[in-house]
């Protein structure tokens, strides 16, 4: 990239992008992939009411599924490496939304996985795991989904959630075309004089420079810039907040934080721990920046 311009996609050398069709070779190969998912979708389907009757039908399903999700896997590195292509090209933002669209309807079609998971017994499963030796494959898939079982709803209550998947994530879809796409920055100027084009991709390496006055301009440019829209930007954290909280509540959860941190199962004590225990130390924080300021003679530090 020239100091002094942005270029476009098309100005980039081939070498320097993505190879894309490592994964589909044109976008009617990636359509032709994507459309089979709905067959996918009444495969899975057809397991409703049998993953627990036995070891065999559940093998089967959890193989299958694996399949399906390394295809979807390859169909969202896809069409979401050509949408960040260029965030403006309508047909790959298109084609990313067609492509959460069918994710979502076959979330709704698998949401009876859950449910009949958490209905086995634990002998049962012990069971079925020395009918089926395959099934040891799955163990920690099983294990870690089944300790999520006083958060699990009923099949109909898992498939309303489910099907409401795009409708919940429609604010951090919003987010990413505002931020992505619709957000502009002036240029700026450096220690010399010198214009120099801002974006996000520049802002990072203006801040690791070592001219002062590049990052300070850099900085304000950029913040100032989405003080502009701090009105939308609130509304959509609003609304990011309130979708949070409402699948929290719907999973009985006592808090967002809990169920974010319940995916990775981190207990909410350990995260408030670590906070706490920054807190106690942060006078050593204070100290380096007291030093820091005394080394570099400034009076003071941003």
């Amino acid at each position: 990239m020239s100091e002094n311009k942005i270029r476009q996609r098309h100005e980039i050398p081939v070498e320097d992008t993505w190879k894309l069709e490592d994964l589909y070779v044109s976008d009617e190969a990636w359509e032709a992939e994507l459309a089979t998912i709905e067959e996918d979708k009444a495969q899975a389907a057809a397991f409703a009411g049998k993953l627990g009757a036995s070891a065999a039908d559940l093998l089967a399903y959890l193989t299958r599924m694996e399949q399906v999700n390394a295809k979807v896997e390859l169909l969202a590195n896809y069409c979401m490496r050509k949408a960040d292509q260029d965030t403006r090209n309508a047909t790959y933002q298109a084609m990313s939304g067609k492509f959460m669209s069918v994710v979502v309807a076959l979330g709704a079609a698998c949401s009876f996985e859950t449910p009949e998971i958490m209905a086995i017994s634990d002998e049962t499963l012990e069971g079925f795991y020395a009918a089926e030796p395959g099934l040891e494959r799955y163990r920690r898939y099983l294990t870690d989904a089944r300790r999520l079982k006083e958060h699990t709803l009923s099949a109909a209550e898992e498939k309303l959630l489910a099907s409401a998947g795009e409708v919940t994530g429609a604010a951090s879809d919003i987010f990413g075309n505002l931020n992505n796409a619709d957000m502009t920055f002036p240029e700026i100027e450096d220690g010399q004089g010198n214009k120099r084009p801002l974006t996000q991709g520049t802002f990072i390496g203006y801040m690791m420079s070592e001219d002062r006055v590049l990052r300070k301009n850099a900085y304000e440019a950029l913040y100032h810039s989405f003080r502009n829209f701090k009105n939308t930007s609130a509304a959509l954290l609003n609304a990011q907040g309130k979708q949070l909280k409402f699948k929290a509540d719907a999973r009985k959860y006592n808090s967002t934080l809990e169920a974010a941190l319940s995916r990775t199962n981190v207990p909410v004590e350990v995260y408030l721990n670590l906070i706490e225990a920054v807190h106690q130390n942060i006078d050593k924080m204070h100290r380096y920046v007291r030093l820091r300021k005394k080394l570099l003679k400034l009076d003071e530090l941003h």
